[in-house]
């Protein structure tokens, strides 16, 4: 073998052109022009060998896909070659074996690490590489049934678990090279990783820990290591020998720029560079990787709620809740009670954001261009978390690099989702051990990256009394001991939820309320709502990790993949499919499609046409969101987190998240920037009280002027006031006006709605308060016009009140679903969403005509 001269790491990308085969169980073969990042589904659909799947009921047209065998094919030519050279796949998804000019040099069967295969076999000249995919539904065939939700072939395959099917996305079980590949002939020296960590600050400076690690085949090698503050500056810098194969220092940083969480501070970001040179002489580099360093402490405050005091007795109260008392009373058997609250650099934090999940159905197919833009969503929506949910992936790096830039704080499960999964087999527990080795050193160094969790809802109904449960050797077995060793100074969740007795229970720890979703939708289905506020109010907890809304998409999106009668018409056939169903008992008779327009109907009232439907299944999600936000901020520091489910889709679908899968955002994104603001309103009514509230998350004290009204929509006038100057201290709610509840019911009726105004001279918020039902509401007669339309902006005007005025577009709007007043004009900017196509701007409201 020829020896190479070169000293420094040299890379050949494979990435690019493949030839790709498939061939059926019977023995027939499709062949086609394969791309590399990439997989089976995307490159057929490229070709025009498929369908679009995410089109009507064109999925079903795909499934073929999953029970054939593919393999993937291309030359590379080698001019130089060591005994040290290997091939890297980032991802293989999943079952392959791998050979070089006809020889087996390895195989893999976990998409989530990536693989590195000697380069045995290889020539100099032309060598031909072929990955070999076997079908993953094939593979687990006659394996013995597990417990867990949906599918559970996917419990002994370590690959993306939603794709074989969720309650949002069809099933695509594909196969492919869905990471970049490469030749790699190492040189003398090169970085394995690099650890950052702020070990303390203080008065003095930030103490950075920087370590260090080096994968090394030769000797003399230097390193050289600098930081640099956010304006470009040079802070530190030192030139070391790599002596040993790791480096460790401590750097003190004085008066440090902190990292804050959007919206209780700025996330500057510290430049860390290191580079590895041939020799003292520093003139020859030979590999070197940069950082970003965001100095924060982040701490998880959980102390004890004393008896007797008001959050204890809160507590108690919760706990006669009908879903976790009676029959359900083993969901909460806390005798104790804590609080759950996230301190960064000292700082309380009120955490809001929702879940993550991946973006595209195939990992492959993710852009950070798409990334970025819903991250800037949730950013400009006032979120501060995002929770990384165990049925995806861990995300490519440009999600956590723009969570770093945007102050998003991020929770981390690791790839395991509801279900029991094979925990008695080491070869299990290996996989699980080398993930978290993998996303522990890639991870770690991110400011955004707030704590891990084991993985979702396999505990749930565990404690940590328990001798053995569902999970417990996952987490405590195989990844506990890896973080312990990579990650010590970062919280470890063996599961989510997590903390109290069961880990799903409501008075201690992190809490799922998607876990108590068969009680909602029991309670959607067979009543009549009249109590609702009062009902959603029982699902207050300490910290929501998991808040399901649901709500239709724009119709600018519906019309990308529904037609005109599927969007309006009787049939309902294509929302079901689009909008997809849960397995569970709850959902057998009475589909989740038929509990959104449930809720819908009963709160907003019978639908009156097509296109009323769909205006009354978008609205419930903004108005889900608003109520349950607000309850949470008025409960400030007794609850300090709600996390909604979910983010975004990862398939067009009619569900749960607040952002849909072409990147528009959908009713409830722009109830959760509305209650998500720095400083709002909220009005309650309890202990024969209404309370106007200001609640802030601001860092700084707020004061004005709090005005709340009842006001008649059909004579257009108020009934009833009452002002006050106000004063609400930093990062605090509190009640700032209270009236007896009898002095306003007494002048209300069906055509009077309860208004609150904060005006301070950062600028206004307004909400509003049904006293019974909306659709018991009178709500007038009117027409909402358009004034004007430019290139950014639109100008609407109410004849009368127009409750919910909805703007539907390819568009982010400013503002959307919000209240006019009589003849009340707003000028509403806008931008082109993430996959724009229609520049179509059409006006709904609440009642249209």
């Amino acid at each position: 073998m020829k020896m190479r001269e070169e000293l420094a790491m040299k890379t050949i990308t494979l990435d690019g052109s493949w030839r790709g085969k498939g061939i059926s169980p019977e023995g027939n073969a499709i062949a086609f022009a394969g791309t590399v990042p990439g997989c089976v589904h995307t490159d057929l659909l490229r070709k025009g060998k498929i369908p679009d799947p995410f089109y009507r009921y064109n999925a079903d047209e795909c499934q073929w896909i999953e029970g054939w065998s593919w393999t993937y094919e291309r030359e590379f030519e080698l001019d130089e070659l060591s005994e040290d050279a290997y091939l890297c796949f980032d991802g293989l998804d999943v079952y392959c074996d791998i050979f070089l000019n006809g020889h087996r040099i390895g195989q893999a069967d976990d998409m989530h690490i990536p693989h590195r295969f000697p380069l045995r076999h290889a020539v100099l000249g032309i060598n031909t590489l072929c990955v070999a995919f076997r079908s993953p539904t094939a593979m687990t065939r006659g394996l013995p049934a597990r417990p867990g939700a949906f599918t559970t072939e996917r419990l002994y395959t370590r690959r993306i678990q939603c794709t074989y099917y969720w309650d949002w996305v069809n099933r695509f079980v594909t196969c492919g090279i869905c990471g970049s590949c490469r030749v790699c002939l190492p040189g003398k020296a090169q970085l394995d990783s690099v650890y950052l960590y702020t070990k303390n600050v203080d008065e003095y400076s930030a103490q950075i820990g920087l370590e260090l690690a080096f994968e090394l085949h030769g000797s003399g090698a230097y390193a050289r290591y600098a930081i640099t503050d956010p304006a470009g500056r040079l802070l530190y810098q030192k030139i070391r020998r790599i002596v040993e194969p790791t480096i460790e220092e401590t750097v003190d940083i004085p008066h440090p720029q902190l990292w804050y969480p959007n919206g209780y501070g700025s996330q500057p970001l510290y430049r860390v560079s290191v580079s590895v040179y041939e020799d003292e002489t520093l003139r020859r580099e030979l590999d070197s990787r940069t950082l970003h360093l965001g100095i924060r402490t982040v701490k998880i405050l959980q102390l004890p709620d004393p008896p007797g005091s008001e959050a204890y007795e809160k507590c108690l109260k919760l706990k006669k809740a009908p879903h976790v008392s009676g029959e359900n009373a083993s969901w909460d058997r806390n005798e104790e009670f804590s609080g759950f609250i996230v301190l960064v650099n000292g700082v309380r934090i009120f955490c809001k954001g929702a879940n993550w999940v991946p973006c595209e159905p195939f990992p492959s197919a993710e852009t950070a261009e798409k990334i970025t833009a819903l991250l800037t969503l949730a950013a400009r929506g006032h979120a501060n978390m995002v929770r990384v949910w165990g049925g995806g992936i861990f995300e490519q790096d440009s999600f956590y690099d723009a969570c770093d830039r945007l102050g998003l704080l991020v929770t981390q499960d690791f790839l395991m989702a509801c279900g029991d999964y094979p925990e008695d087999d080491a070869a299990f527990l290996e996989h699980l051990r080398l993930e978290a080795e993998h996303a522990a050193k890639r991870l770690r160094s991110h400011a955004c990256l707030a704590w891990w969790s084991g993985d979702n809802e396999n505990a749930m109904a565990a404690d940590e009394n328990m001798q053995d449960y569902t999970g417990r050797k996952s987490a405590l077995a195989a990844i506990g001991p890896v973080l312990r060793m990579l990650d010590p100074h970062r919280a470890f969740l063996p599961s989510s939820p997590y903390g109290g007795t069961p880990y799903g229970s409501i008075t201690r720890g992190t809490t799922h309320n998607t876990n108590y979703i068969g009680d909602w939708f029991g309670y959607i289905r067979f009543h009549d709502l009249l109590d609702y506020r009062e009902y959603f109010d029982y699902f207050l907890a300490r910290f929501c990790a998991e808040e399901p809304v649901m709500g239709a998409p724009q119709i600018a999106s519906l019309r990308r993949f529904m037609t005109e009668e599927d969007i309006f018409g009787e049939d309902d056939a294509i929302w079901r499919y689009h909008t997809k169903n849960n397995p569970a008992e709850a959902f057998r008779e009475f589909e989740i499609f038929d509990y959104l327009r449930a809720i819908a109907a009963k709160l907003f009232g019978t639908p009156k046409s097509g296109l009323d439907k769909v205006f009354k299944m978008q609205y419930v999600q903004y108005e889900w969101v608003r109520l349950t936000m607000e309850l949470f901020r008025r409960s400030k520091w007794f609850s300090s987190g709600l996390i909604y489910w979910m983010l975004n889709d990862c398939w067009p679908a009619s569900g749960w998240a607040l952002i849909d899968y072409y990147g528009t955002p959908k009713a409830g994104y722009y109830g959760f920037k509305r209650a998500s603001k720095p400083l709002i309103a909220a009005i309650d009514r309890s202990a024969g009280l209404y309370r106007a509230f200001a609640c802030s998350d601001s860092p700084h004290p707020a004061e004005g002027r709090a005005c709340l009204l009842l006001y008649d929509l059909q004579q257009e006038k108020t009934l009833w006031e009452r002002r006050a100057n106000f004063a609400v201290e930093a990062n605090c709610s509190s009640p700032v006006i209270e009236v007896p509840a009898a002095e306003i019911d007494s002048l209300g009726s069906d055509s009077t709605l309860l208004l609150c105004t904060l005006e301070t001279a950062e600028g206004t918020d307004r909400t509003f308060f049904f006293p019974a039902r909306p659709q018991d509401v009178r709500f007038p007669a009117t027409q909402v016009r358009c004034l004007e339309r430019g290139e950014d902006y639109i100008t609407v005007q109410a004849e009368h009140y127009a409750h919910a005025v909805s703007l539907d577009g390819d568009y982010v709007f400013a503002d959307n679903f919000f209240s006019l007043m009589p003849g009340e004009a707003r000028t509403i900017r806008f931008e082109e969403s993430f996959a724009h196509q229609s520049g179509r701007i059409d006006i709904h409201w609440l009642g249209e005509l």
